[in-house]
């Protein structure tokens, strides 16, 4: 067998999963930052429905 490629390819797949599982904790980290972000407001903070439909 080749065993420098062998080792090649080794080294190789091990960078790609580190790589991955970085890259997927980043984008983890990003998406619960929009699901948290992302929920109907208080009727307090959207203010006055009926008012902003006459004034339209």
């Amino acid at each position: 067998m080749n065993w420098p490629v062998i080792i090649g390819v080794g080294i190789l797949l091990i960078a790609l999963v580190v790589f991955l599982i970085r890259r997927n904790m980043k984008d983890e980290e990003e998406f619960e930052h929009l699901v948290n972000e992302d929920y109907h407001k208080s009727k307090d903070e959207e203010g006055d429905v009926q008012i902003d439909e006459i004034t339209k």
